[in-house]
């Protein structure tokens, strides 16, 4: 797993929180800024603008189901591009289960003008592992393949980034069966930094992840989480199954600042584990 690139993500209320820790953050790193029930257009935009003068990526989530028209798309594309967030966004369906506009799931969205007039040139889309709690936790491979077809006709370069999971080898199917169909695009294992518990489960349960075998996968220290373990596995599972083009998408809700180090501190142990077996 390369965990020499990841992205992050940001909200109108994280971004102080984010570009505190920007100095730890390589330059441009990828930070998706997610569209909450709380907050409107303009909170997102200045999020993005925040983002671009800190010197990071700023990679807007337009959720599907939430806009209002055709025009309400193009008129907010034009606005964060203005704010800073250049050529790269991610596209989701959205949390609620009736859509707001002409827009039912991502696909509707994706079929437009849209990518091609506004010269998008890169498109994450979400990924579920352990399925997708609004779909019935049916499988998004079938999906997923058909989008990143559709992406590639517009010559619009791919990657995939997951919810919440915390089941390696549901984590590592479900990425074999994406290599099997012929997705070939790097995914980003969506991971938490260091978490209280307690908060931790809300996420899980908001996202409609379980967290039955969260203690197989994670050390808890004075309350806090940390996956240092489920990283293991699933780099362990990668080698087995010969799988590559595989990072990290960080969910920092410890922090950023701790979430950062962490992944920083992984890298560090595993730079030190193969420079060990190299001298072996």
């Amino acid at each position: 797993m390369d965990l020499n690139f990841y992205s992050l993500e940001a909200t109108g209320k994280t971004i102080a929180d984010l570009t505190s820790a920007a100095p730890l953050i390589p330059a441009r790193t990828p930070v998706n800024v997610a569209w909450l029930n709380d907050e409107d257009d303009y909170d997102r935009l200045r999020t993005v603008r925040r983002i671009d003068d800190a010197g990071l990526l700023p990679v807007p989530i337009f959720a599907a189901r939430r806009l209002q028209s055709k025009k309400h798309l193009f008129d907010l594309t034009e606005k964060l591009r203005f704010a800073g967030a250049q050529g790269q966004v991610m596209v989701v369906g959205g949390d609620p289960s009736d859509a707001s506009g002409p827009f039912n799931n991502t696909m509707d969205l994706l079929r437009t003008e849209w990518i091609e007039k506004y010269a998008i040139k890169r498109v994450t889309l979400p990924g579920f592992p352990e399925g997708n709690a609004a779909t019935g936790y049916r499988s998004d491979v079938a999906l997923l393949e058909e989008k990143v077809k559709l992406l590639k006709s517009f010559e619009c370069s791919v990657s995939i980034t997951t919810q919440l999971a915390f089941d390696p080898n549901r984590i590592l199917n479900w990425i074999s069966q994406l290599r099997n169909v012929g997705v070939s695009q790097t995914i980003q294992i969506g991971i938490t930094g260091p978490t209280k518990r307690d908060l931790l489960l809300r996420f899980a349960r908001s996202f409609g992840v379980s967290a039955g075998g969260l203690n197989n996968v994670s050390d808890t220290v004075d309350g806090i989480v940390e996956f240092s373990r489920l990283v293991c596995l699933i780099e362990q599972g990668l080698q087995r199954r010969n799988l590559a083009d595989v990072a990290v998408h960080l969910y920092p809700f410890g922090g950023t600042k701790a979430a950062v180090e962490w992944l920083i501190a992984i890298k560090a142990r595993q730079v030190r584990g193969a420079s060990s077996k190299m001298q072996a």
